[in-house]
């Protein structure tokens, strides 16, 4: 990339040729925007940062709520949720309760998103910003003083980037969601730096030098300023971490991995600028009692699921595979939902597997087939299979394992939520997320002007 590259210039000219998507997408956008506005006046309360990333959104917002609440109460909105919806909502740490996700639709959303279906059907809102409202509301609710906010997809054109916000973060840019953001990284950088704001800091972890130059291009037109993190602060954050520890860390802290101490040291290198008073030490303490539920979890002896579910997260899971477990046989058992590539997916698994099981999924899952005749194309050297259903998966991949080799679901939230949701209840009704729709239901997170009839003659 040269000196020459515009991106502001060449997001004009993309939104130019696709106008009536891009300004749909942007409509979403004020719609969202006015709604905060009706429902604080005032403006929110809570100060908010906006992260965005193709992988390690989650964790950084995680590690954020743990060293803002240093500052006073914090929260994170997460997405997507694994087993409960309310997972999505975080505050000091933990899950927010059933009763506080109906009290705020009962008494705030359900009521402002009424009063919106009269005045106009076409402004209902998406499913996300629905959730957006509730986390609002729910922040509102609990007093949260700072919260992290989780893109969904892109940065430009997701909803979050509606709201008021004090800092931004991007983990990285990588290999998701190429259908809509574009098949060359350098797109995918100049929709997801598209979060920028005018004069508000970025906090970037990226470490490729095409995404690192857009980000210094537009972050320069917007007068924001622009923080890179390198390994310089991941090595700090780890003296840190060797201080403030007595003893090994847990396996299950997610600071055993060296990717999420990457998104770790990006938090504290944010926090730590906007607050320079701060104490890093006890931002430290916070940040090691971090869990993050999916991430790396052990299910049973031997057993383990990580929903990593695009190509750079998968490769983080190997690497962290191989670091934790280099003697014993990976057998995986993956989930392939969306419009995401097999390919794609199981490339970084193949190096360190002993065998791969690809497997159907009840909510969004790509149709087996057609996954077969695309991972035909992968040539391992280690037996893939093909069974449809989850459960019977992981019986063949008990009867595969030796006494020292270690299973790993992945690949799909919903897979897992499939294999593992204690609550029959929510397993039921996030399996069949969306089926009282009408099938001529508008294409979410856009849009839908329609044109009158003109009148029969």
């Amino acid at each position: 990339m040269d000196d020459a590259f515009n991106p502001s210039y060449y997001n004009t000219v993309d939104q130019i040729y696709h106008a009536r998507w891009s300004v749909a997408k942007l409509g979403r956008l004020a719609l969202l925007r006015r709604s905060v506005e009706m429902l604080w006046p005032q403006g929110h309360p809570t100060r908010l940062i906006q992260v965005a990333g193709t992988s390690g959104k989650g964790s950084t917002c995680r590690f954020l709520e743990a060293g803002l609440a240093c500052l006073g109460k914090a929260g994170a909105f997460l997405g997507p949720h694994l087993f409960d919806y309310r997972e999505r909502f975080s505050i000091d740490g933990t899950a927010v309760t059933q009763d506080a996700v109906t009290q705020v639709w009962e008494t705030t959303v359900k009521p402002h998103l009424i009063e919106l279906a009269l005045e106009n059907e076409q402004h209902l809102p998406t499913f996300h910003e629905v959730n957006i409202l509730m986390a609002l509301a729910l922040f509102d609710q609990q007093q949260v003083d700072w919260a992290a906010i989780e893109t969904g997809v892109g940065g430009r054109y997701d909803q979050a980037t509606a709201l008021e916000v004090v800092a931004t973060a991007l983990t990285n840019v990588g290999r998701d969601h190429e259908h809509l953001l574009g098949p060359l990284p350098w797109q995918r950088a100049l929709d997801k730096a598209g979060i920028v704001r005018q004069g508000v800091p970025l906090f970037s972890s990226a470490q490729d030098d095409p995404t690192r130059q857009i980000l210094t291009a537009i972050c320069r037109d917007q007068h924001a300023p622009l923080h890179t993190i390198a390994q310089p602060e991941v090595d700090q954050l780890d003296q840190l971490i060797a201080a403030a520890m007595e003893q090994a860390l847990p396996p299950e802290a997610l600071l055993t991995s060296e990717h999420q101490r990457w998104n770790a040291a990006l938090s504290l290198a944010g926090i730590r600028t906007l607050f320079p008073e701060i104490d890093p030490a006890q931002v430290i303490r916070r940040m090691l009692a971090v869990r993050f539920v999916g991430r790396f979890w052990q299910v049973a002896a031997g057993v383990y699921a990580d929903i990593a579910h695009n190509p750079e997260k998968l490769a983080a899971l190997a690497g962290e595979l191989t670091q934790k477990f280099s003697a014993s046989g990976k057998i995986f058992v993956v989930g392939v939902s969306g419009k995401r590539s097999a390919v794609a997916n199981l490339a970084p698994l193949v190096p360190v597997a002993k065998a791969i099981i690809v497997t159907g999924v009840a909510f969004k899952g790509q149709e087996l087939q057609l996954v077969k005749k695309e991972v035909e194309s992968i040539r391992a050297d280690i037996p893939v299979l093909f069974i449809a259903e989850p459960q019977q998966a992981v019986t063949v991949a008990q009867a595969m394992r030796h006494a020292t080799d270690i299973i790993i679901l992945t690949g799909s939230t919903y897979m897992i939520d499939q294999l593992l949701n204690p609550d029959p209840y929510l397993q039921t009704i996030n399996a069949t997320w969306g089926w009282r729709a009408r099938q001529d239901t508008p294409v979410e997170g856009t849009l839908q002007f329609t044109l009158p009839r003109p009148p029969e003659r």
